[in-house]
């Protein structure tokens, strides 16, 4: 066999192994009014009450794009949830797009938005999956209808990472609504929560967590409307719109800001995750860390920044990602802060980082430290490195201080 010939067929074995290849396409998952087609992905050895990521393609893309650019099966592989992908039909739109502006296809109990909850009870009940555990993200109109799915089934999803998306109902028709993309659309934050409320007037639980991405150069999502967007959803969580944490260069990524919005129980309900230097895409790692991945393309921009699996870690699928600490704390007090031990990393180097005016009570370099705190607030974080040189970063604890 020539050298060329075996340069083919590992090529293509590569492409084939890489690829995670979906389900066959469903369209009988029940009524379906939107005329939508369901594809999912299930990782080998999956376990029960397993949780699923509903994953939305953008304009001109299908689930198989979505997949790739995204990385979300490499994902479910390693942290082991289902994946489910909504795909729109070229009848419905030429543009490939799902139509989150047509009011038929964005009401609860109508069109797509029904087709699209109807997949979702079609995957619970033919999978051992955890009803309680079901995300759903997207990117551009993905990411606008994602919206739509939480405004009208805010009971079905926990969180939602919306991806160059806006508001649910930014306009009262097509026009208006495709006009508020380029230019955004100003309402206060009680006219954006009503939209919502109006489709669940009984609705009396918590709302989904958002998390909102988006580029600062966006040419075809002004970013006003991700700022119109977290209006709405911290409005419907009864948080206000003053930040409670600013994070300006987030993991050491000088383009990633962090802004988190808490409720009254003191919760992230809503992030937004700004994005400097980029436009209408999807910020992605490629790489051969656990932390690394997605593809660049016509909608995702390499950022080293791997949104996936951020949003991944932001809905609980990364078991350790969060240190877990106390968020206030007296002067002259040990405290112990702690990452959860999910494996062996014995051979990881870890670097606990705290504030100057504390002091290490014992070892530093294990999944926990024991601080004895100083006279002024700051943060704490876990840092690791892996034998191969992949850094690892855990979500930091804001600690404030209290009166004795």
């Amino acid at each position: 066999m020539g050298k060329c010939k075996i340069l083919f067929l590992l090529l293509i074995s590569f492409i084939v192994a890489e690829s995670q290849p979906l389900s066959p396409e469903i369209m009988d998952f029940g009524t379906n009014p939107g005329n939508l087609s369901l594809f999912y992905y299930i990782p080998k050895n999956i376990k029960e009450n397993a949780p699923m990521v509903c994953v939305l393609h953008g304009c001109g893309q299908g689930a198989t794009a979505a997949a790739e650019l995204t990385g979300w099966n490499k994902l479910a592989d390693e942290y082991g949830f289902y994946v489910m992908y909504p795909q729109q039909h070229f009848p419905n739109n030429p543009q490939h797009c799902f139509n989150w502006f047509k009011k038929n296809e964005i009401e609860r109990g109508k069109g797509e938005c029904e087709s699209i909850k109807q997949m979702v009870d079609y995957m619970l009940k033919k999978f051992k999956i955890d009803a309680k555990q079901v995300f759903i993200t997207g990117m551009s109109a993905g990411a606008a209808m994602s919206v739509v799915m939480i405004a009208t089934q805010p009971a079905m999803f926990k969180a939602a990472a919306i991806f160059a998306g806006g508001p649910y109902k930014p306009g009262s028709n097509i026009f208006s609504s495709s006009g508020s993309m380029v230019w955004g659309v100003n309402k206060t934050p009680d006219e954006w929560r009503e939209l919502v409320w109006q489709q669940n007037p009984a609705f009396k639980s918590k709302y989904p967590k958002v998390l909102v991405f988006h580029g600062k150069n966006d040419p075809v999502v002004n970013i006003k409307n991700a700022e119109e967007l977290v209006e709405q959803w911290t409005c419907l969580h009864k948080a206000d719109t003053i930040p409670d944490a600013v994070d300006s260069t987030y993991l050491g990524k000088k383009d990633v800001t962090r802004i988190s919005y808490h409720n009254k129980e003191n919760e992230e309900a809503v992030v937004f995750y700004k994005i400097n230097n980029m436009g209408h895409a999807l910020p992605v790692d490629p790489g051969y860390c656990n932390n690394q991945g997605g593809k660049t393309g016509l909608f995702a921009s390499d950022k080293q920044f791997y949104s996936t699996f951020y949003t991944a870690c932001e809905f609980g699928l990364v078991p350790d990602w969060n240190v877990n600490g106390p968020i206030e704390v007296i002067t002259g007090s040990t405290v112990k802060f702690s990452i959860p031990t999910v494996g062996q990393k014995k051979s990881y180097i870890n670097t606990w980082v705290i504030p100057e005016d504390c002091k290490i009570v014992g070892d530093n370099t294990g999944t926990s430290i024991e601080i004895i705190w100083g006279k002024t607030p700051g943060t704490v974080n876990l840092e690791e490195m892996a034998p191969n040189g992949c850094r690892y970063y855990h979500n930091k604890v804001n600690v404030k201080l209290k009166n004795n």
